[in-house]
């Protein structure tokens, strides 16, 4: 293992983390690796020193990896824009948008999230985005009648989807959630009937 390697160069980038040494951590940032760079991003949110600038240039990065790691990051932080990231054409990166949103509550993104449940090809990008719109049902100012919609729509969907959608349905009174969830526990797939029976307090095969 030469200094150069990016093995090398991942091992410092993470002990600088550890040491508290931005410095060293940040002179990662731009390594060749994108494995560095995920690293380094890392290695400044622990130490406290990723700035804004930092978050909005990873979200930019030409590797889908570090894009994702950034996403991680920007999960638990409300100071960088993430909605746009939810076009973006790595599959990895758009799933990794969709859950960012849904944990930062960003009713923004409503819209966005309801286009990536109906009609994204990627599964993962559409399980992503249903479990970030039940997330979003009762936050202000949503349109809830829109989720509503979607969430029914989608128990068409593949099974983990319809896993998903049977939660987020649970957030409304509507006469039409209770039906979708009532249908629920004849669904195909056992877990999505172990889900509405959980949620309904009744016994499922």
């Amino acid at each position: 293992m030469t200094r150069s390697s990016p093995r090398a160069a991942r091992i410092r980038a993470a002990l600088a983390g550890h040491q508290g040494d931005e410095s060293e951590a940040r002179s990662y940032l731009t390594d060749v690796d994108a494995g560095t760079r995920c690293v380094a991003l890392g290695a400044l949110d622990r130490i406290g020193s990723l700035t804004t600038s930092d978050l909005q240039s990873a979200l930019k990065d030409v590797d889908g990896s570090v894009r994702r790691r950034a996403l991680g990051i920007a999960a638990k932080r409300s100071d960088v824009e993430i909605d746009a990231c939810l076009d973006d054409s790595d599959p990895g990166v758009a799933e990794a948008a969709a859950f960012a949103v849904g944990e930062r509550t960003e009713t923004t993104a409503v819209p966005s999230l309801i286009a990536m449940a109906n009609n994204h090809e990627d599964a993962l990008c559409r399980e992503s985005a249903v479990a970030a719109l039940g997330a979003l049902a009762t936050a202000g100012e949503v349109d809830r009648a829109a989720v509503l919609m979607c969430l029914l729509g989608v128990m068409n969907d593949r099974p983990q989807i319809r896993r998903r959608a049977v939660l987020g349905l649970f957030q409304f009174d509507e006469a039409e959630a209770e039906e979708a969830i009532q249908g629920a526990l004849a669904d195909k797939d056992r877990q999505v009937r172990a889900i509405a029976g959980d949620l309904l307090g009744v016994m499922t095969d």
